[in-house]
Protein backbone atom coordinates (compact mmCIF):
# COMPACT_ATOMS: atom_id res chain seq x y z
CA UNK A 1 0.00 0.00 0.00
CA UNK A 2 2.99 2.35 0.30
CA UNK A 3 2.88 2.90 -3.47
CA UNK A 4 -0.88 2.66 -3.88
CA UNK A 5 -1.53 6.10 -5.36
CA UNK A 6 1.58 5.95 -7.50
CA UNK A 7 0.41 2.68 -9.00
CA UNK A 8 -3.08 4.09 -9.47
CA UNK A 9 -1.75 7.07 -11.44
CA UNK A 10 0.67 5.11 -13.60
CA UNK A 11 -1.25 5.95 -16.79
CA UNK A 12 -1.80 9.59 -15.83
CA UNK A 13 0.22 12.70 -16.68
CA UNK A 14 3.66 13.27 -15.20
CA UNK A 15 2.22 15.98 -12.96
CA UNK A 16 -0.41 13.63 -11.53
CA UNK A 17 2.16 10.88 -11.04
CA UNK A 18 4.41 13.26 -9.09
CA UNK A 19 1.50 14.38 -6.91
CA UNK A 20 0.73 10.73 -6.21
CA UNK A 21 4.35 10.09 -5.20
CA UNK A 22 4.10 12.98 -2.73
CA UNK A 23 0.78 11.70 -1.37
CA UNK A 24 2.23 8.22 -0.79
CA UNK A 25 5.30 9.82 0.77
CA UNK A 26 3.21 11.97 3.09
CA UNK A 27 1.18 8.98 4.29
CA UNK A 28 4.31 6.92 4.97
CA UNK A 29 6.07 9.80 6.74
CA UNK A 30 3.08 10.64 8.94
CA UNK A 31 2.72 6.96 9.85
CA UNK A 32 6.38 6.87 10.89
CA UNK A 33 6.78 10.27 12.57
CA UNK A 34 3.34 11.64 13.27
CA UNK A 35 1.81 14.60 11.49
CA UNK A 36 3.48 17.31 13.57
CA UNK A 37 6.97 15.93 12.80
CA UNK A 38 6.35 15.12 9.15
CA UNK A 39 8.23 18.03 7.62
CA UNK A 40 8.28 18.86 3.93
CA UNK A 41 11.96 17.90 3.88
CA UNK A 42 11.26 14.52 5.48
CA UNK A 43 8.52 13.81 2.94
CA UNK A 44 10.51 14.85 -0.12
CA UNK A 45 13.63 12.99 1.01
CA UNK A 46 11.59 9.83 1.57
CA UNK A 47 10.53 9.81 -2.09
CA UNK A 48 13.67 11.26 -3.66
CA UNK A 49 12.21 14.63 -4.69
CA UNK A 50 13.27 18.20 -3.95
CA UNK A 51 11.46 20.80 -1.89
CA UNK A 52 11.11 22.82 -5.07
CA UNK A 53 9.16 19.97 -6.65
CA UNK A 54 6.90 19.90 -3.59
CA UNK A 55 6.02 23.57 -4.02
CA UNK A 56 5.26 23.00 -7.70
CA UNK A 57 2.35 20.83 -6.55
CA UNK A 58 1.26 21.97 -3.08
CA UNK A 59 1.15 25.32 -1.30
CA UNK A 60 2.05 23.88 2.11
CA UNK A 61 2.03 20.76 4.28
CA UNK A 62 -1.61 21.17 5.27
CA UNK A 63 -2.78 21.05 1.68
CA UNK A 64 -0.82 17.84 1.08
CA UNK A 65 -2.00 16.25 4.33
CA UNK A 66 -5.61 17.10 3.59
CA UNK A 67 -5.40 15.67 0.08
CA UNK A 68 -3.62 12.53 1.31
CA UNK A 69 -6.15 11.88 4.07
CA UNK A 70 -9.09 12.43 1.73
CA UNK A 71 -7.55 10.21 -0.95
CA UNK A 72 -7.07 7.37 1.53
CA UNK A 73 -10.55 7.76 3.00
CA UNK A 74 -12.25 7.91 -0.39
CA UNK A 75 -10.38 4.87 -1.70
CA UNK A 76 -11.83 2.85 1.16
CA UNK A 77 -15.28 4.48 1.03
CA UNK A 78 -15.63 3.87 -2.73
CA UNK A 79 -15.14 0.12 -2.25
CA UNK A 80 -17.73 0.05 0.52
CA UNK A 81 -20.25 2.11 -1.47
CA UNK A 82 -20.20 -0.47 -4.24
CA UNK A 83 -20.77 -3.26 -1.75
CA UNK A 84 -23.78 -1.68 -0.03
CA UNK A 85 -25.43 -0.54 -3.25
CA UNK A 86 -27.98 -3.37 -3.02
CA UNK A 87 -29.03 -2.45 0.55
CA UNK A 88 -32.37 -0.64 0.24
CA UNK A 89 -32.55 0.95 3.71
CA UNK A 90 -30.62 4.06 4.62
CA UNK A 91 -30.02 3.07 8.24
CA UNK A 92 -28.66 -0.26 7.05
CA UNK A 93 -26.22 1.46 4.74
CA UNK A 94 -25.09 3.82 7.49
CA UNK A 95 -24.39 0.97 9.92
CA UNK A 96 -22.68 -1.30 7.40
CA UNK A 97 -20.61 1.52 5.90
CA UNK A 98 -19.49 2.93 9.25
CA UNK A 99 -18.42 -0.46 10.57
CA UNK A 100 -16.69 -1.44 7.32
CA UNK A 101 -14.90 1.90 7.07
CA UNK A 102 -13.45 1.58 10.57
CA UNK A 103 -12.51 -2.06 10.09
CA UNK A 104 -10.83 -1.58 6.72
CA UNK A 105 -9.00 1.57 7.72
CA UNK A 106 -7.49 -0.19 10.72
CA UNK A 107 -6.32 -2.95 8.35
CA UNK A 108 -4.18 -0.29 6.60
CA UNK A 109 -2.21 1.22 9.53
CA UNK A 110 -0.39 3.85 7.45
CA UNK A 111 -3.65 5.14 6.00
CA UNK A 112 -5.28 4.98 9.42
CA UNK A 113 -2.51 7.09 10.97
CA UNK A 114 -2.86 9.69 8.20
CA UNK A 115 -6.64 9.90 8.56
CA UNK A 116 -6.64 10.07 12.36
CA UNK A 117 -3.82 12.63 12.62
CA UNK A 118 -5.40 14.81 9.96
CA UNK A 119 -8.78 14.62 11.72
CA UNK A 120 -7.15 15.86 14.92
CA UNK A 121 -5.18 18.73 13.36
CA UNK A 122 -7.15 19.80 10.28
CA UNK A 123 -10.75 20.66 11.09
CA UNK A 124 -11.98 20.36 7.51
CA UNK A 125 -11.03 16.70 7.45
CA UNK A 126 -13.68 15.83 10.02
CA UNK A 127 -16.32 17.08 7.62
CA UNK A 128 -14.75 15.21 4.74
CA UNK A 129 -14.72 11.96 6.74
CA UNK A 130 -18.50 12.18 6.97
CA UNK A 131 -18.76 12.55 3.21
CA UNK A 132 -19.15 8.85 2.54
CA UNK A 133 -22.28 8.75 4.74
CA UNK A 134 -24.15 11.64 3.16
CA UNK A 135 -25.87 9.66 0.41
CA UNK A 136 -26.88 7.01 2.95
CA UNK A 137 -28.22 9.66 5.32
CA UNK A 138 -30.16 11.27 2.46
CA UNK A 139 -31.73 7.89 1.68
CA UNK A 140 -32.67 7.41 5.35
CA UNK A 141 -34.33 10.85 5.42
CA UNK A 142 -36.19 10.20 2.17
CA UNK A 143 -37.48 6.85 3.49
CA UNK A 144 -38.57 8.42 6.78
CA UNK A 145 -36.00 6.51 8.84
CA UNK A 146 -34.55 9.81 10.04
CA UNK A 147 -36.57 12.93 10.73
CA UNK A 148 -34.27 15.46 9.10
CA UNK A 149 -30.96 15.79 7.31
CA UNK A 150 -28.04 16.62 9.62
CA UNK A 151 -26.35 20.00 9.35
CA UNK A 152 -22.66 20.54 8.75
CA UNK A 153 -21.81 20.60 12.46
CA UNK A 154 -23.45 17.21 12.95
CA UNK A 155 -21.57 15.75 9.97
CA UNK A 156 -18.34 17.05 11.53
CA UNK A 157 -19.24 15.23 14.73
CA UNK A 158 -19.86 12.00 12.83
CA UNK A 159 -16.44 12.33 11.18
CA UNK A 160 -14.83 12.91 14.57
CA UNK A 161 -16.55 9.83 16.01
CA UNK A 162 -15.33 7.66 13.15
CA UNK A 163 -11.78 8.96 13.62
CA UNK A 164 -11.96 8.18 17.35
CA UNK A 165 -13.19 4.68 16.59
CA UNK A 166 -10.21 4.11 14.32
CA UNK A 167 -7.75 5.65 16.79
CA UNK A 168 -9.00 3.50 19.68
CA UNK A 169 -8.26 0.35 17.73
CA UNK A 170 -4.86 1.55 16.56
CA UNK A 171 -3.89 2.06 20.21
CA UNK A 172 -5.56 -0.96 21.82
CA UNK A 173 -6.00 -3.46 19.01
CA UNK A 174 -9.01 -4.51 17.00
CA UNK A 175 -12.14 -4.61 19.08
CA UNK A 176 -15.70 -5.37 17.99
CA UNK A 177 -17.07 -3.55 21.02
CA UNK A 178 -15.45 -0.30 19.91
CA UNK A 179 -16.86 -0.70 16.40
CA UNK A 180 -20.34 -1.40 17.80
CA UNK A 181 -20.18 1.56 20.16
CA UNK A 182 -19.05 3.86 17.34
CA UNK A 183 -21.86 2.72 15.04
CA UNK A 184 -24.43 3.20 17.81
CA UNK A 185 -23.04 6.65 18.65
CA UNK A 186 -23.28 7.71 15.00
CA UNK A 187 -26.93 6.64 14.84
CA UNK A 188 -27.72 8.44 18.08
CA UNK A 189 -26.14 11.62 16.71
CA UNK A 190 -28.40 11.27 13.70
CA UNK A 191 -31.49 11.10 15.91
CA UNK A 192 -32.13 7.49 16.90
CA UNK A 193 -32.76 6.54 20.51
CA UNK A 194 -30.21 4.30 22.29
CA UNK A 195 -32.55 1.30 21.93
CA UNK A 196 -33.17 1.97 18.23
CA UNK A 197 -29.45 2.38 17.60
CA UNK A 198 -28.57 -0.84 19.40
CA UNK A 199 -31.23 -2.80 17.51
CA UNK A 200 -30.17 -1.36 14.15
CA UNK A 201 -26.53 -2.30 14.67
CA UNK A 202 -27.51 -5.80 15.81
CA UNK A 203 -29.70 -6.24 12.74
CA UNK A 204 -27.30 -4.98 10.11
CA UNK A 205 -23.95 -6.11 11.52
CA UNK A 206 -24.81 -9.12 13.73
CA UNK A 207 -21.13 -10.04 14.12
CA UNK A 208 -20.81 -7.07 16.49
CA UNK A 209 -23.23 -8.61 19.00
Amino acid sequence: MRHYFQDLSRQSSKRERTRSVLIDGAIATVAERGLSDASIKAITESVGLSNGTFYNHFDDREQLFREAAIAAAEAIADQIAAEVASVDEGIGRIVISTDAFIKRTVEQPDWAAMIVDAAHHIGEIRHDLGRHLRADVAMAVELGELEEAPNRFLIDQVGALVALGIEAQLKRGRNKKVRRQTCEAVLRLLGLTPVQARRAVGRWVPELE
